[in-house]
């Protein structure tokens, strides 16, 4: 696989006797991991701030508000494939300072559209459009950076550090929206997010470069993608390449496909649970905040504990477990109806974490697999085609799941919820997933980073550029 040189200048030596944990020292993964977790903070920021703007300012209705909400998801849909085929395009440094500068300019807008009495719903729908595929392409670039920043055997510790940051992000981010709108109000609270996306720009500028690997099968003069097509049709076939690679990978596949279960009964959960907790459980909104904060700490646990359990377990059968555990946790939430206040507060409290936990554990683990056995000029599109293909079906759990909490009744579709998200266990269960032991890389140092590896168990899932598995 093609290395820049100014990344091999960065990449740290490894050889048969590396010890099993390096410092990060010196890789640019410090440098990365910053930049990264001010601009989630501040994408986090921005949601929440525009939200507010959109209730207190323009007065805008359920529908209204319904329709922000799904234009975040709009760009998953809309634009989620095509960031995979930019992220292995283009250099993937330049697409994170460019994602952050423009992010910086559309929120920066706002405020400047509000005070010149021009701000209207409109606006707010194409901005939150925009920053959501903007920050698709950047979370697209990011991933598939990573395994060119380090070395194989530091990818898991890696994805720790990044998920314990956005679990503390999605839990601290809203909350100091909240700070900012309450002190500032919330024009000025989305300068300050602006500013923020600025500081992660000046972070990355630092990182050395990394141009796009090239695709095996094009240096030797007969790629696909070779030739002089036009714009559209490459683009297209780029697309298709990354799905192909996607359906035939026997370990990808079946992980894809298990996300993509899991989210369903997720937002199917997760669609009546603010109301169940303040209407069945009577929870006051500062009751309901409080609980949540039982995630952020769940998530940093769960990404400190993650080389751990992969370590006694395996790869694969810890897949399996996190996959599993969620909806033993979330089934809790229901069973509290009917419970006094204190056993409900503990409950659902124990349930967040447990949940969270295991969701943090398991993202870690599918991105360093992901990152570890997938060829670096096809990762962009594999990360894009995954999250395409597993964010894509929330909206559809979102609706059936409000669609039956009025038919049937909130703890009905809760423990249905819960009994659906157990049941994302089996696709990795009855799959290849399952003997997935140690990854490449996860030995005393012996891993090349090169993203192109063999597990303990079962060939390398992607060989060549053709997805053939």
């Amino acid at each position: 696989m093609h290395v820049s040189d100014d990344l091999m200048a960065e990449r740290p030596a490894e050889g048969p006797q590396a010890p099993r944990k390096k410092s990060f020292k010196g890789t640019g993964f410090l440098r990365l991991w910053t930049g990264e977790s001010i601009s989630l903070a501040g994408t986090e920021i921005t949601f929440m701030a525009i939200g507010i703007i959109a209730v207190t300012t323009l007065a805008a209705t359920p529908w209204q508000m319904g329709v922000l909400e799904a234009a975040e998801s709009a760009a998953v849909l809309f634009l989620g494939l095509s960031a995979g085929v930019w992220a292995d395009r283009y250099e993937r440094r330049r697409i994170m300072l460019v994602a952050n500068l423009a992010r910086s300019v559309l929120v920066l807008a706002i405020p400047v559209l509000f005070w010149f009495d021009l701000l209207n719903m409109a606006v707010l729908y194409v901005v939150v459009f925009l920053v959501g595929a903007l920050s698709l392409l950047f979370d697209s670039a990011m991933s598939a950076y990573l395994p060119r920043l380090l070395p194989r055997s530091q990818l898991e510790r890696a994805n720790s550090w990044m998920e314990g940051s956005a679990s503390v992000g999605m839990v601290a981010g809203p909350g100091l929206a909240g700070i900012l709108v309450q002190i500032v109000s919330a024009p000025v609270a989305l300068v300050v997010d602006s500013v923020s996306y600025l500081m992660s720009y000046s972070t990355l500028a630092g990182l050395p470069k990394a141009p796009p690997s090239a695709d095996p099968a094009d240096e030797e003069g007969h790629g696909a993608e070779s030739g002089k097509d036009g714009a559209e049709e490459t683009h297209r076939a780029q697309v298709l390449k990354g799905l192909r690679v996607l359906v035939r990978d026997r370990y990808q596949r079946p992980m894809t496909l298990a996300a993509a279960h899991f989210n369903i009964f997720h937002s199917m959960f997760f669609a009546v649970n603010v109301l169940f907790l303040l209407t069945v459980l009577d929870f006051s909104p500062g009751l309901l905040g409080a609980t949540s904060m039982a995630g952020g700490v769940a998530g940093l646990v769960g990404a400190s504990c993650t080389p751990f359990l992969t370590r006694r377990l395996g790869q694969g059968p810890s897949l399996i477990l996190v996959y599993a555990v969620p909806g033993l946790a979330a089934v809790l939430v229901p069973l509290s109806a009917g419970a006094g206040r204190e056993v409900a507060v503990v409950l659902v409290s124990v349930s967040t974490f447990v949940y969270t936990f295991a969701v943090v554990v398991n993202l870690v683990i599918s991105d360093t697999v992901k990152q570890t056995l997938v060829p670096d000029h096809l990762l962009g599109r594999v990360t894009a085609s995954t999250r395409f293909i597993s964010w894509g079906v929330q909206p559809v759990g979102a609706l059936l799941g409000g669609w039956l909490g009025t038919r049937f009744g909130l703890i009905e579709v809760m423990v249905t919820a819960s009994v659906g998200l157990v049941a994302a266990a089996l696709w990795p269960l009855f799959s290849p997933v399952r003997t997935l032991i140690i990854l490449p890389g996860d030995g005393d140092g012996d891993g090349d980073g090169d993203g192109n590896g063999e597990p303990e168990k079962g060939p390398a899932p992607v060989e060549g550029g053709d997805g053939r598995v």
